[in-house]
């Protein structure tokens, strides 16, 4: 099965393709144009993966499940995340390939798959099974679309039970207690980013000081850190509603004062420029990888003997917070950055559950119980 892709080359755009060498079994790429602009790559591009599909259409017999997958994943790559295109590129180069990749997409059957599936119980998480068969159905489902197959073999699969995740988070009197050992330390702004508005680690280290609005005590998120090919970088948040601007407290916003005036400092000493403008920077000026701050705030628990949660918790103590103080739903669901209250009616049921029967004993006092 040959399949085509794009890279850049000095300042043109070149459209290779790729395909196994009849003689030698060898896979070898080809030229197939060079352009100046992007669209015309793109759209030779498109061109030629149309032919390659009606080649392979017309005898499917000769495709195998690697190739495929290969395809498929640079083509669906429009509709991922960076970080999600690469984690499924790393299952199907370490897991569905070496196991399933040499099958014949009309060979492919369910025993296959589910003894794929039951080899990798106790070795993943059921969590991680289950990615593992997503990618695998969003494929095969396009491949039965194109009727290059009659059934998807992933619809006969069973997959292990993933256990209901409970939250572990810190309710108030802990919260106070975090904030006040905090105080002073490297982690101080992070930790009250993420308590005091919701904030997730990725759209902490996303912030740019044009994101903050000194005037009308407002944050905006616009930007996330992601790691693509063992480098940081900024992009949009994977969803509209995730972009937003929330007000934050006042104690937060002279936090940050005085942290953009220790930046102010050290630029005046030229002892960090800070070209890309952002609240948090490493070593070499770059975005910090979400990774580096989890370990410190787990270390940073362990030093002070602090129940250990994770920082995302800290995102969840928050809105547990809201919630228990009779915030509306919406408003919680919109400040975090929600795509629709229901997800936050079904992240926080716990906390909504006891709201309810905090309800039930107030009305059991206002109408049962007056004399």
């Amino acid at each position: 099965m040959s399949f085509a892709f794009i890279r850049k080359r000095s300042k043109n755009y070149i459209v290779y393709l790729e395909y196994k060498d009849s003689i030698t079994g060898k896979n070898k790429q080809k030229n197939m144009g060079s352009f100046e602009k992007k669209r015309d790559a793109s759209k030779k591009l498109s061109e030629l993966r149309d032919s390659i599909y009606n080649d392979q259409l017309a005898s499917p017999d000769s495709m195998n499940l690697e190739c495929f997958l290969i395809d498929f994943l640079e083509k669906h790559k429009v509709n991922l995340s960076i970080t999600t295109y690469n984690c499924y590129l790393r299952i199907c180069k370490k897991y569905l390939i070496p196991m399933l990749g040499h099958y014949r997409l009309n060979e492919l059957r369910p025993v296959h798959v589910q003894n794929y599936v039951d080899d990798l119980v106790g070795i993943l998480t059921p969590q991680t099974i289950k990615v593992h068969i997503n990618i695998l159905n969003l494929a095969l489902k396009k491949a039965y679309r194109l009727r290059i197959i009659r059934e998807n073999v992933v619809d006969c699969i069973d997959v292990p039970r993933i256990k209901k995740f409970k939250n572990n988070i810190y309710n108030r009197d802990d919260l106070i207690k975090l904030l006040e050992i905090s105080k002073g330390t490297p982690l101080e702004l992070y930790i009250h980013l993420a308590s005091g508005l919701g904030l997730r680690i990725s759209e902490i280290l996303g912030l740019t000081w044009d994101n903050i609005n000194f005037s009308e005590n407002t944050i905006t998120i616009d930007k996330i850190t992601v790691r693509d090919n063992g480098q940081v970088i900024l992009k949009n948040p994977k969803t509209e509603t995730s972009e937003r601007t929330i007000s934050a407290p006042s104690e937060i916003m002279l936090m940050l004062k005085n942290h953009k005036k220790s930046q102010l400092e050290l630029k005046l000493k030229r002892e960090a420029m800070n070209k890309l403008n952002l609240l948090f920077f490493d070593k070499n000026e770059r975005p910090i990888a979400q990774d580096v701050i989890s370990k410190k705030f787990s270390r940073f628990l362990l030093e002070h003997n602090l129940e250990h949660i994770r920082f995302h918790d800290l995102r969840h103590s928050h809105v547990t917070l809201l919630i228990n103080s009779k915030v509306p739903i919406k408003v919680i669901s919109e400040r975090v950055g929600h795509s629709n209250i229901n997800t936050t009616l079904n992240i926080y049921a716990h906390a909504l559950k006891e709201m309810d029967s905090e309800a039930s004993d107030k009305i059991s006092e206002s109408l049962f119980r007056l004399g």
